[in-house]
């Protein structure tokens, strides 16, 4: 018989009365899910399409979605060895990396002809609301969304030209943009005046975010230079047409503003009858690549 010695004793008394306790399992990290990313080779068929994301949108996204054996249908602006297999892998990159492009809306700008902005005022001088993609902002309270005008429905953005008093003003429009930032955009807008006589000195100036858009140029500097009757024609009101390339890259988000000076008539009275006024309709900003 083996006789335990006393710190062997000890030592089993301690393990009885204090059991180890189990050590707990080592967590388990999930490992991320991800969607398999398609191995790109950047050859003449991926570069044929890459060329143009426009025209390459609407093909693959048909010649994608099953499975194509025929050499028919392929477009001629790809490379003739470009078979069907070449064809829809090329495509698939391309969509993979140009999601933004393919699923961008093609408009940007939201109720651009201003046939569904309400006109609720805030205070005299800002307007906007909830549900209203615009926000109006005049340092004299001479602007408002009018159902009745407009260049190719009813509906615009109308900026008084004379200030009771003679007193000048600056009226601003803004809408909040987003756009793909591996896409190309164009803008355009119609300016325009009521009625025809005298021009009055007005100027416009669009910005997007931090850049200028248009520069700073007269609404119309006389009557030849707004000749686009309104809608549905035989009116006073004339437009003309501004346009501007977006630079590329876009910004990801960015507000849009234009931005109205109109000076008095200068005769501290009050705003002629027949109105002289700025109108602006049909603000765009357009996908075109």
């Amino acid at each position: 018989m083996t006789r335990l010695s006393f710190p062997s004793l000890l030592l089993c008394f301690l393990t009885l009365l204090f059991p180890a306790s189990a050590s707990p399992a080592p967590a388990v990290t999930p490992t991320p899910t991800s969607s398999p990313v398609p191995i790109c080779n950047q050859d003449n068929c991926y570069r044929a399409l890459s060329a143009s994301i426009s025209a390459a949108s609407s093909f693959c996204a048909t010649y994608t979605t099953a499975p194509v054996t025929a050499s028919t249908g392929i477009p001629t602006y790809l490379p003739s060895t470009c078979g069907p297999s070449r064809v829809s892998s090329a495509c698939t990159c391309v969509i993979t990396k140009n999601a933004c492009a393919f699923n961008a809306p093609t408009q940007v700008v939201q109720d651009s002809g201003f046939e569904q902005t309400p006109d609720p005022k805030i205070s005299d001088s800002v307007h906007s609301g909830a549900g209203t993609p615009w926000h109006a902002f005049d340092t004299y309270g001479k602007d408002f969304f009018d159902s009745g005008d407009g260049f190719n429905q009813r509906g615009a953005w109308v900026v008084w030209g004379f200030d009771a008093g003679g007193v000048t003003g600056t009226a601003t429009l803004i809408q909040n943009l987003t756009f793909c930032t591996s896409s190309h955009y164009a803008f355009s807008a119609y300016v325009g005046r009521r009625p025809d006589g005298i021009i009055y000195n007005a100027t416009i100036t669009v910005y997007l975010g931090n850049t200028v858009l248009v520069p700073t140029q007269k609404t119309c500097k006389d009557a030849a230079d707004c000749p686009l009757e309104n809608y549905p024609g035989g009116s006073t009101d004339y437009f003309r047409q501004i346009t501007a390339a977006v630079p590329f890259p876009p910004p990801s988000a960015a507000e849009l503003k234009v931005v109205i000076y109109r000076e008095s008539n200068g005769n501290g009275t009050s705003r002629p009858s027949n109105g002289f006024d700025t109108l602006l309709d049909d603000v765009t900003i357009t996908k075109v690549g």
